[in-house]
């Protein structure tokens, strides 16, 4: 079994041995924990020059139905 696997498996049994106040401190520690790792997701995202600008390029064409067939991309899948 993975370690990732390991620590979720272990994480549930302590879960499992908590009171509901102290689960809902776990909850709120976790739930500060994935935001963290959203918003640092996030800056690394915004730190690609011209990302947003591409995006918004990308959303024109789309619109304007200039798209490319995937097979014409990778002919190797």
């Amino acid at each position: 079994m993975s370690k990732v696997k390991n620590l979720k498996k272990s994480l549930g049994e302590y879960m499992d041995q908590l009171s509901e106040p102290n689960l809902e401190l776990v909850y709120e520690f976790m739930s500060n924990l994935a935001e963290k790792e959203r918003e640092e997701a996030t800056a690394e995202l915004l730190e690609i020059p011209d990302l947003l600008d591409d995006i918004k390029l990308a959303k024109q064409d789309i619109e304007q139905g200039e798209l490319t067939d995937w097979r014409d991309v990778r002919t190797d899948v």
